[in-house]
C-alpha cells in the first residue's frame, strides 16, 4: 500500500545543498530551473574549472569535485566507489568493468536488475562490502582490495573520508546532485581513468541532446501539467523537492512540480498532501518496489487525478536507475517529455540502443528494451503502449 500511518506535515530529508562556489548565489530550486540549466550547461563542459590534472615527476595530481587535491603514484587500474552512481558510471566512462574492484551494495542491486549486468556479469562478482550504512567506509575490505583511488562523497561529512584518507589512500570526492556536478564526475573519472577523450565525448553527447529535446519541445505556457516524483517504497511517501535532480527534469521538459517549493532534494508526506497536491502525471521511481497498479489498487488513493487518468508510471531502469542523475540522464529527460506531453516520445527506444552502444558496447535488442522502459508495469497506464515494440 502507498501510504504511510504520519501526520499531515512535510519532513524534510537529505541534505540541504548549498551552490557552487562559481555560479550566482541564488536558491537551489532557481538553479535548477529551466531557464537557469540552458545558461549554466554550456558552462559546465569539462567541469567548468572544478577538475584538473597535474603532472610531477611522482606520478599525478588530480582536483576532485571538493576542490581537494588527488595525488597519483601511477595509473588507475583499480577503484573502488562508495556513492551508488558511481559504480555504473565509471564503467561507462572507462569503456568496461576492468578497473572496478569494490562498489556500494546498493550499487550492485541496480545492476543485478539492469542491462548493465547483463552486457557484463562479471560486475555481479565485484566486492560490495566496502561501505556500511550511510556510505560509512569498511577500512579493512577497502584495503584488502588495494585500490589506487576510493571515489567518496564529498559533502556528507570528513567522517566519510577521513578514516581513507589516513590509511595513506588517495580518495576522490563527489558533490552531487545538479547538472553540473554530474558533468563534472564524469570529467574527474576521465581524468583518472586517463580517459578524457571519452569523458569529453559522453558530455558532449549530453549536450546535443539537450539541445535536440530544446528543439523537439513545444513553447512552455503557463499551463503546465503538474508531475510529481516518487522515490518508489510502498510503506511511504518521499518525493523530488526543489533542490533535486528530478525537479530538474521536470521544470526541463516543461512540466509543473508541486514540491518544488520544498528546498530540500527530498522529503517525506502523507497521503493528504499527496491529494492536496493532486498531480496530474507521478513517476515511481526504483529505490523501492512500488508500481503503477500498487497505486491503482490503494482505496486512499482512488480520487487522485493520475489515478483516476492512469498517468502513473515506473522510471526504467538501464544500465543504471534512471532517476537519479547519470550517464543515462538524455534519456531520463526524452521519456518524461514524452509523457508530459503525450507524445510517446518517438526514437526513444532507437535513442536507447545508440546510446547504450557507446557507453557500455552493446545493442539491446526488444525484449531488452522492453525490460528497460518497463513496458509490462507500465502498461497499465495510459498511453504506454507507444513506448513499446
Amino acid at each position: 500500500m502507498l501510504h504511510r500511518a504520519a501526520p499531515p506535515s512535510i519532513v524534510p530529508h537529505g541534505r540541504n545543498r548549498v551552490d557552487e562556489p562559481s555560479l550566482p548565489a541564488v536558491p537551489r530550486r532557481r538553479l535548477l530551473g529551466g531557464a537557469l540549466a540552458a545558461a549554466v550547461l554550456p558552462l559546465v563542459t569539462a567541469g567548468c574549472g572544478r577538475t584538473g590534472t597535474s603532472e610531477d615527476a611522482g606520478g599525478r595530481t588530480v582536483t576532485d569535485l571538493a576542490g581537494e587535491k588527488v595525488a597519483l603514484s601511477g595509473p588507475v587500474k583499480r577503484v573502488v566507489t562508495i556513492p551508488l552512481p558511481a559504480a555504473s558510471m565509471v564503467v561507462a566512462v572507462n569503456g568496461g568493468p576492468d578497473v572496478l574492484v569494490g562498489m556500494n551494495a546498493a550499487s550492485r542491486t541496480a545492476i543485478e536488475d539492469s542491462y548493465l549486468g547483463e552486457v557484463y556479469p562479471e560486475l555481479l562478482k565485484v566486492a560490495t562490502d566496502v561501505a556500511g550504512a550511510e556510505f560509512a567506509p569498511n577500512i579493512e575490505s577497502v584495503l584488502a582490495l588495494e585500490p589506487d583511488v576510493v571515489i567518496q562523497w564529498g559533502d556528507r561529512g570528513a567522517g566519510l573520508v577521513d578514516p581513507l584518507r589516513d590509511t595513506g589512500l588517495p580518495v576522490a570526492q563527489l558533490t552531487y546532485g545538479t547538472q553540473e556536478d554530474l558533468e563534472g564526475a564524469i570529467t574527474l573519472y576521465g581524468e583518472l581513468l586517463e580517459k578524457q577523450d571519452r569523458a569529453d565525448k559522453l558530455i558532449g553527447r549530453m549536450h546535443e541532446r539537450l539541445k535536440r529535446l530544446r528543439a523537439e519541445l513545444p513553447e512552455s505556457d503557463d499551463d503546465r501539467p503538474s508531475v510529481l516524483y516518487l522515490r518508489g517504497a510502498e510503506d511511504s511517501l518521499e518525493v523530488g523537492a526543489g533542490a533535486s535532480y528530478n525537479h530538474f527534469v521536470i521544470d526541463l521538459v516543461g512540466g509543473r512540480n508541486p514540491a518544488a517549493d520544498l528546498d530540500n532534494e527530498r522529503a517525506t508526506i502523507d497521503v493528504e498532501q499527496l491529494l492536496e497536491w493532486d498531480p496530474e502525471i507521478i513517476l515511481i521511481g526504483n529505490f523501492g518496489p512500488a508500481t503503477p497498479k500498487s497505486m491503482y489498487d490503494d482505496p486512499k488513493l482512488a480520487g487522485l487525478r493520475a489515478v483516476r487518468d492512469r498517468r502513473v508510471y515506473k522510471v526504467p531502469l538501464g544500465g543504471y536507475r534512471w532517476d537519479p542523475p547519470s550517464q543515462e540522464s538524455p534519456l531520463m529527460w526524452a521519456w518524461v517529455a514524452g509523457l508530459v506531453h503525450e507524445t510517446g516520445a518517438p526514437g526513444l527506444r532507437e535513442d536507447v540502443v545508440d546510446t547504450y552502444g557507446f557507453l557500455y558496447g552493446g545493442e539491446p535488442s526488444d525484449a531488452q528494451l522492453d525490460t528497460i522502459l518497463n513496458v509490462k508495469l507500465n502498461s497499465v497506464s495510459r498511453g504506454y503502449d507507444a513506448f513499446g515494440n
